[in-house]
This record gives structure tokens, sequence and C-alpha cells, in this order.
């Protein structure tokens, strides 16, 4: 009786105590603050109710007002075209955050683009840029030829791009990655992963790479930041999503002030490889390129990566034109070495991004 008394008492002073907060219950009994809405994405100058499971007061605030701003009511309204995430705070220091995108109009081709690929590209409502689904586009068949780029200008394509050879489980590997104009309308950034027979053919010829297998695709993500001219500081262009790819590729409307370097564009780049020592090939590549090796992620700079095991990360601004293979004949402009079959490839393949590029023209202008 006295052991059943004393047990009673002690669960009277456990639930008084835990009623004042002097006991705290496990983690597991408290609710994580939590952001909700009817959609992730607002039009400009248009309005978002959050919502939050919370009867206490908080404090709202946007990552960029100039984005999409909210009030400390929850609404959000759309000022441009972006992303901006938007924090609640209670007095006890909880905190919660919902990422919302500012996104155009509807137009029934936008819609038609952002569901299914035409002209060979895509269209991204929450991210605002074209991209090109590489799991089922015509430029896969094609491959890549160094003469491709040695056309490009000839039809309005501008860019700087840098080369990355290697052999690899018994085949040669080419990364490449471009930054620059694209046709007169468009400015963008790739990545793209490319293999061939090892030592069919030197890398300084024009030898010709193949698309590889999916087991060969790489996990790829890519940003694109444009210098703005009023403030000096690098915008946030587009983030084109860390997935498996063998073509990361992404463009916006508009046009650069130069193409010869397109320094006002830096890419940030993330690239997972098959193993450590794949990855080490790479950045031993961008040595020889001139890109500068740190010790953490964090301190990766413009021109400069960080390897950790398989993954690198990369920021790429000012070099140009660089490749880890030596002298580059199209780098030199070495006509004469092009093979007919060659320049036909090149001629159509660019000819033919033109016309898919001009496609994408008239979906903005409409």
């Amino acid at each position: 009786m006295k052991l059943l008394k004393r047990s009673f008492c002690m669960l009277l002073v456990f639930l008084m105590l835990s009623g004042f907060g002097l006991i705290a219950l496990a983690d597991g009994d408290a609710q994580a603050l939590t952001i909700t809405a009817a959609s992730d994405s607002v039009r400009r100058k248009k309005t978002l109710a959050l919502s939050i499971n919370t009867t206490e007061p908080v404090t709202w605030q946007s990552s960029d007002d100039s984005i999409a701003t909210v009030d400390q009511s929850g609404v959000v309204t759309g000022k441009n075209f972006g992303m901006a995430i938007i924090s609640a705070k209670t007095l006890d220091g909880q905190t919660a955050e919902f990422k919302v995108y500012v996104v155009r109009a509807n137009s029934p081709l936008r819609n038609a683009l952002s569901k299914r690929q035409m002209f060979g590209y895509r269209y991204n409502y929450k991210g605002d840029y074209f991209y090109t689904d590489d799991k089922d586009c015509w430029q896969k068949s094609f491959g890549f030829n160094f003469a491709y780029d040695w056309a490009a200008p000839l039809f309005a394509m501008k860019y700087d791009y840098v080369r990355i050879f290697f052999p690899y489980e018994g085949k040669d590997w080419m990364i490449q990655m471009w930054k620059g104009q694209y046709g007169y309308l468009f400015f963008g950034s790739e990545v793209g992963v490319y293999t061939k027979p090892i030592g069919e053919q030197s890398a300084t010829s024009f030898a010709h790479y193949s698309s590889p297998e999916e087991s060969d695709y790489l996990q790829i993500g890519n940003a694109l930041y444009h210098e703005d001219r009023s403030t000096g500081t690098y915008e946030l262009e587009y983030e084109h999503p860390y997935d498996s790819y063998w073509w990361n590729a992404a463009f916006v409307p508009g046009h650069l002030r130069s193409t010869k370097p397109c320094d006002e564009l830096r890419t940030v780049t993330h690239i997972t490889f098959k193993s450590a020592e794949m990855a080490k090939l790479f950045t031993d590549g961008l040595k020889d390129c001139g890109f500068a090796a740190v010790r953490s992620e964090s301190a990766v700079v413009e021109d400069s990566f960080y390897r950790n095991g398989a993954d690198v990360y990369l920021k790429w601004q000012n070099i140009s034109q660089e490749s880890n293979a030596g002298e580059d004949i199209v780098g030199r402009d070495s006509v004469a070495v092009t093979g007919a079959l060659s320049m036909l490839m090149a001629s159509f393949f660019s000819s033919a991004s033109m016309l898919a590029l001009g496609g994408l023209a008239l979906l903005i202008l409409l």
C-alpha cells in the first residue's frame, strides 16, 4: 500500500513539474515549426498567403526583397522573377523556411515547353530558364567534335570553353564546360561528358567523341551567375539541378557586353565522378588549365576547385579557351587540318542548334 501511495505521489509531482515546464518532454513530442501554402510559386505583383502551424507570434522575413516581400501576416508579394526564401521565427527562437518562386504568367507555348521538349529544349517556370532534357534530345546522336566549336562563331555562338581529357576504365574521356552567347538572344552555360575508345585518336586532332551510355552519366549540378553592371555583384540567373547527366545545358534570354572572354558570367558547378580516382584525373586537368586547388568547399573562389573524394566543386569565370591536352588546334583556328566530314558535321550541328534557338526566340516574342 505504501509503495502504491509513493508511486502515485511521484506521478503527481512529475505531472505538476511538466505542466510548469520544469521537466522537458521528449524531443519527439515537440512539433516542428512548418510553413505551408497553396503553391510554392507566385506571379509578379500577385500575392501568396503562407500559413504556419503555431498560434504564437512570429516574425516574417524574405531573403531577397527584390524578388519577393512578405508582410507580418505571412502574405508574400512577387516583385521580380527568381527565388526567395521566406523565413518565420517565434519568440522562443524556433524557425521555419519556405522557398517561393516568382514566375512568369502562363502562356500556352511556355506551358507546352514545361511539359515536353520542343526544338531540343524545355522551359522551367520556377527558374525562368530554358534547358535541354539530355535523356531525350536530338543533340545526343551528334556526340562532340572539335570542329563544332570552330564553326560556332559562324552561327553567332561565341563562348568560352575549358576541355579536360583523361583515360579511365578503358576509355578516353573528355569533359567540357562552356559559357557565353548562344545566338543573338540567349546566353548560358553547359557541362558535357563524352567518351571514345581509348587511343583511337589523339585529343589534339579532330577526334570524334560520342555521348556516353547511361552507365557513364555523371551527377552534375550547374548554376550560372551574371554580373550586375550597376553594383558589380554577380546575380544568379539559374540553377540547373544536380542530377544524372551527360549534358547539363541551360540558357536565358539576353545579350552579353563582350564574348571573349565571357568574364561577366560565372559558373558554380558540382560534379560527382564514378570514383575518387576519376575525380583526381579531372582535377589534375583543371590544374593544367590554370584552376587553383583549395582546401574546403567554402574557400572556392573564381577559377578554383575543391575535391572531396569523388566530388568536385568548382567556380569558373576568367579562364578561356583552355585544354589540358597541350596545343589546341581549334583554338588556333587551324582550318587546314580539318577533315571534310568533321566540317560537314560541324556546320550541320551548328546550324541546327541555331534553328532550335531561333525557335525558342519565337516563343519569347510570343
